[in-house]
């Protein structure tokens, strides 16, 4: 009877679908869980974002100047050439 038990508790402990299964499902389920907060938290800047482009000139004429270089056409345009250019 002894014998039984001892094999049956290894086999729970130690077993494929045992307790050590059970412990990395739980690890798992935890890394996706953090996984999808940060991807609702990326996909909630990305509609602000949108909705802020959609809806707010200055923005878009800020990120035209910085991304695109655009100016206006009564702006003067400098430029420097970097010191240690050949």
């Amino acid at each position: 009877m002894l014998v039984a038990i001892a094999t049956v508790a290894g086999s729970v402990v130690l077993g494929s679908d045992g307790i050590t299964r059970l412990l990395h499902l739980r690890a798992e389920r935890q890394e996706l869980g953090q996984a999808a907060v940060q991807r609702l938290q990326a996909n909630a800047a990305l509609r602000a974002e949108i909705a802020r482009l959609r809806s707010d000139p200055k923005y878009l004429e800020a990120l035209a100047r910085k991304r695109l270089g655009v100016v206006k056409p009564d702006e003067m345009v400098y430029r420097f050439l970097d010191a240690d250019a050949p």
